[in-house]
């Protein structure tokens, strides 16, 4: 596979990832309860896994 073929798929991978995560906080934060309080922090440690993979490519 090409390296820019690679890289757009990468930061395709991330980008939907971000979103289904960030989707799953907002739906989450309408309902109080411990599930919803463990979606959200599930949501919230894929979201620094994927932070954590961006910025490990710059160290």
């Amino acid at each position: 596979m090409k390296d820019s073929t690679r890289g757009v798929l990468l930061v395709t991978t991330r980008t939907i990832i971000a979103a289904v995560c960030v989707a799953a906080v907002v739906v989450a934060r309408s309902t109080v309860g411990w599930g919803s309080l463990a979606i959200m922090l599930v949501a919230l440690a894929v979201l620094l896994g994927v932070l954590a993979s961006y910025n490990r490519r710059f160290r």
